[in-house]
């Protein structure tokens, strides 16, 4: 498999930290995981609202890992150049917004210095996304449905994993396979089987199992090599 990288590697949602505090908490995770994912809904496209481009804007310089923001939005063009500007790192729109213009759209991402992702809901096939997956860096799979947190995962959308890790194999690609709902130890076995590179991890996968973050980290990582017997890469 031509992955983009051996290990298991874990994306922190902020829009799941404590607001109360939230640079306390990513000051802790700088040392321990592998990016930031944060998620833009606008209401439309997604029915809960996410996290606002001021406060991204203050967040970012204080987050040293790749900063990817989950475009949940209908009018993606309207959001590029705000989000650039707020420091992101990596732009990952949703494929079911992207339509006829998509490559265009990823093509200006990239040309603001930006990786280029897209993103799934699940119930959309493998099929919609086929063309654009040898112009991207990453697909998010959405694993529940998405502006709703704490969701079981919906086992339908294991297959579109496997059939991602599968292409990208066939066809020497080397983009990285992200999911997006539900990444616990309940889940955590059957998405690595099915080719997983990157774990999002939000409320059930970090944030409430302890008010001390730090420890809510090794408790996660404990969780995760005791249900899949992989350990894990110490940064």
């Amino acid at each position: 498999m031509t992955a983009p990288f051996s290990d298991p590697h874990f994306a922190i949602s902020l829009y799941c930290s404590d607001f109360r505090n939230p640079a306390a908490q990513v000051e802790v995770l700088n040392n321990y995981a592998d990016s930031y994912h944060v998620d833009i809904m606008d209401g439309h496209f997604s029915p809960s609202m996410g996290l606002c481009t001021t406060w991204i804007e203050q967040m970012m310089p204080l987050c040293s890992l790749r900063k990817e923001v989950h475009m949940m939005v209908t009018d993606i063009d309207h959001w590029i150049d705000q989000l650039v500007a707020a420091g992101a790192t990596m732009l990952t729109p949703h494929v079911e917004s992207l339509g006829a213009h998509a490559f265009r759209t990823l093509r200006i991402i990239r040309e603001n210095g930006c990786g280029a992702g897209i993103a799934v809901n699940p119930l959309t096939s493998f099929s919609e996304m086929e063309n654009l997956l040898e112009r991207i860096d990453l697909v998010t799979v959405m694993t529940v449905e998405i502006g709703y947190s704490g969701e079981p995962l919906i086992p339908e959308t294991l297959n579109k994993i496997e059939r991602l890790a599968q292409f990208r194999d066939a066809h020497g690609l080397n983009y990285e396979i992200q999911i997006d709902g539900s990444c616990n130890e309940r889940n955590f076995k059957r998405m690595r089987e099915v080719g997983a590179d990157t774990f999002v991890l939000g409320n059930t996968g970090i944030f409430k199992r302890s008010p001390d973050i730090e420890e809510a980290w090794h408790m996660t990582m404990a969780a995760y090599e005791e249900s899949t017997g992989e350990k894990v890469r110490i940064r």
